[in-house]
């Protein structure tokens, strides 16, 4: 990463860790900044496995807490649970889910009409809304993919 993002990222986490009262770590920073350099939604075991080589000594616990007092600032938002591990997100531009049932994959999608669906009545009156984001499953178009050159390889055999 170049000098320039990471005083962007260092900017980005100091003024909402002082909003809180928290201390900057050279933890903190490394958590953060590996989950913005991989540009993808990690779960703490990922994530600690990438923050392993820049601080050694660093407990999968500590990247776990770190994680959730990002969360619960407001510096990342938790993706939803899947059936696999908790995973963060530290894209917090409105944006949809696409999950892919076969490889895991979530895959970050914009659509202006999703922004503006409407929360059914129902649900307003009964629950404190804090943000609505679609999710839709399905199967990656590199799974698909996948799928058909296997498919194409074992028809081949079977001809053969």
């Amino acid at each position: 990463m170049q000098n320039g993002g990471k005083i962007d990222i260092l900017k980005s986490i100091y003024f909402k860790f002082r909003e809180h009262g928290l201390k900057l770590t050279p933890q903190r920073i490394a958590v953060y900044e590996n989950l913005i350099k991989s540009g993808k939604h990690l779960a703490a075991e990922e994530l600690y496995r990438l923050v392993k080589r820049d601080i050694s000594g660093i407990s999968l616990d500590t990247v776990n807490r770190t994680l959730r007092t990002f969360a619960k600032i407001g510096l990342v938002e938790i993706v939803e649970d899947l059936g696999s591990s908790r995973r963060y997100d530290s894209n917090l531009n409105k944006h949809h889910h696409f999950h892919c049932v076969k490889c895991g994959a979530i895959i970050d999608f914009y659509d202006e009409e999703y922004d503006n669906l409407k929360i059914p009545p129902r649900i307003r009156h009964r629950y404190e809304i804090r943000g609505k984001r679609v999710v839709i499953s399905g199967v990656c178009d590199k799974c698909r993919d996948r799928k058909k050159y296997k498919s194409n390889r074992n028809s081949r055999r079977r001809k053969a």
